[in-house]
């Protein structure tokens, strides 16, 4: 019986204990958004990164995850945070922007990349010189942004 009482006392206190860091995320996600703001990205990365971990559903933490890793250059691990915020809340339109955004710069990337490397002559050449030269003058339509970083 002595037993039971002290494993419910500490089941109790654990549970009790679980309120008390809310006050520590809040300065946590205050510091990591001041890293952010100040440009100290993989900081606040480390930062949103460890908040991350103590709120597994919340979907803005990933966001801005995504955001420190895509100005660290960091793209595929900015694609992943994005996936991830999206997953807890589809409805995230930032991510999706952001996403949309960071997927259209490798694309460029990669079309201009083709567009200098790429022999005409070998086969299949003219489809994917095609498609990239199509992106290449959607992006360059006034008012894209996909050069932008998040």
């Amino acid at each position: 019986m002595r037993i039971l009482s002290l494993a419910l006392a500490s089941l109790l206190l654990t549970g009790c204990a679980g309120l008390l860091p809310k006050s520590n995320l809040v300065a946590q996600q205050n510091a990591a958004n001041q890293d952010y703001a100040a440009g100290r990205f993989a900081q606040a990365s480390d930062q949103y990164r460890s908040l991350a971990k103590a709120m597994p559903s919340d979907a803005g933490v990933r966001y801005q995850l995504g955001n420190s890793l895509a100005r660290q250059g960091d793209t595929q691990g900015a694609i992943a945070s994005y996936r991830e915020a999206l997953l807890r809340d589809p409805q995230h339109a930032r991510a999706w922007h952001n996403l949309l955004q960071v997927q259209l710069r490798e694309a460029l990337l990669t079309a201009a990349e083709m567009q200098k490397t790429l022999n005409a002559q070998q086969p299949q050449a003219g489809q994917a010189l095609g498609l990239g030269e199509r992106l290449l003058d959607v992006m360059e339509q006034p008012g894209q942004d996909a050069g932008r970083a998040p």
